[in-house]
């Protein structure tokens, strides 16, 4: 994969993240800046950085019916062309309803990331290489808040917190220009060598004949590993949109650090997050065979991680702030890894290729249902209590939820065809 022209496509959805997660960092980074201009309290932060999740998680399954419908190369153009637009009025906001509005469209544009650079996953890796390349993409993530923290905070300072938003969406209308220039799918794909597409189209399954077009919400929703995926990325994801949206404020507030450090100490942790990440989704492919991808064998390593992320309990007991950082640092790292096996274990069980893109649909919005929430109750919590203490308390009994969900929910294939999914069933009892 390293020396292939699919890596290309990788890269391609890593700067498709970044960038959005990049957006979602603006907002963060400026909200002490916001709050102050606006005279905003707590519970009001959290409502507007909340908001975002509103629109996103209506839209996620959507955008990903639609990626199965239309395509991805269609649905990546409008959508973050949509996001960039909504990033640049952010920062024509002038008080908490029109800002509101621009995180609303915010949250429509950005719903489409995750769902699509999973179906493109399918169409573009073999089975054995989506582990790594859901990592690259995934860790898009985690490196958008990495890079943009300290340079976000650098504009906000110098130039305002206006500006800051008109050139993240700038950057964001730049990968639209490439992307409907260089992407199409790989059959259609002109710079692609043709020893390399035929691999590709030999090796998944998107050129299997696709059953008919049709609404495969309800029956991907009557399946239990279908229950657990999304519960289990939901648990995760509630600490991954926590550390997004109040850990600027956090290390403000509560470590009383000046904005350019706490940007800086925001950055460090999701920088090695996105390093590690990628690492970890390699090890994930190189430790199973095709037949134990193929029945979710990635949970072993999902349950894991998604244990250590809970470090976070700790982060109330130490009062030496470059501690704090490691355990930040961990927990991230861990809770990226998580996300990422989770997304690569709903694409190995889901056997129909037609049905990934609503799949993952499904599986992002139960992570955002849950993350929605964590902006919204811990501007509630500080605000009641004066302290983050209890914030941490509630992330990390999350995870240690998310980790038994996983390991008792998801040990079933999700086929729709009866033979095949007699012989899936069997299989997974065994696991």
């Amino acid at each position: 994969m390293w020396k292939s022209k699919r890596l290309y496509v990788a890269v391609f959805l890593f700067f498709n993240l970044f960038i959005n997660y990049m957006d979602r960092t603006s907002v963060s980074i400026a909200a002490p800046v916001i709050a102050k201009e606006f005279h905003w309290n707590s519970a009001t932060v959290g409502v507007v950085l909340s908001s975002l999740m509103w629109t996103y998680a209506l839209c996620l399954i959507p955008w990903g019916w639609l990626s199965d419908r239309i395509g991805t190369r269609k649905v990546n153009g409008l959508s973050v062309s949509l996001w960039s637009i909504s990033a640049m009025l952010m920062g024509a906001a002038v008080g908490f309803g029109s800002m509101i509005a621009a995180m609303l469209l915010l949250g429509i544009g950005e719903a489409a990331s995750l769902p699509t650079a999973g179906k493109i996953v399918r169409q573009w890796f073999p089975a054995r290489e989506r582990g790594l390349a859901t990592a690259i993409f995934n860790a898009g993530t985690f490196a958008g808040p990495a890079l943009s923290a300290p340079i976000v905070a650098w504009i906000v300072v110098r130039f305002g917190w206006r500006i800051s938003f008109v050139v993240a969406g700038m950057i964001g209308l730049l990968w639209v220009f490439l992307w409907l220039t260089l992407f199409h799918p790989p059959a259609d794909c002109s710079w692609l060598p043709s020893q390399e597409r035929d691999y590709i189209l030999a090796a998944t399954d998107m050129s299997a004949p696709a059953a008919p077009a049709g609404n495969n919400v309800p029956k991907l929703l009557r399946r239990q590993t279908m229950w657990g995926l999304l519960l289990t990325q939901g648990c995760c994801a509630y600490s991954n949109v926590l550390f997004l949206s109040w850990l600027p404020s956090y290390l403000v507030q509560s470590r009383h650090m000046l904005l350019m450090k706490a940007g800086w100490f925001t950055s460090i942790p999701y920088l090695i997050a996105a390093v590690l990440g990628i690492l970890i989704g390699k090890l994930s492919d190189t430790l199973l065979t095709p037949e134990a991808v193929k029945h979710g064998k990635r949970r072993t390593l999902l349950v894991v991680f998604i244990l250590l992320s809970s470090c976070v309990f700790m982060v109330n007991m130490v009062g030496n702030e470059y501690v704090v950082l490691v355990l930040i640092a961990i927990s991230l790292v861990c809770i990226s890894s998580a996300l990422t096996l989770n997304i690569a274990m709903t694409n190995d069980l889901v056997w129909q290729h037609e049905m990934v893109g609503t799949a993952l649909g499904i599986l992002i919005t139960g992570g955002i249902t849950f993350g929605m929430l964590a902006p919204m109750v811990t501007g509630y919590i500080v605000k009641t209590t004066g302290s983050f203490d209890n914030v941490f308390y509630v992330a990390g009994g999350l995870l240690v939820l998310g980790a038994v969900i996983s390991f008792t929910m998801t040990r079933r294939p999700m086929s729709f065809d009866e033979v095949v999914e007699t012989a899936g069933v069997q299989a997974g009892a065994a696991n």
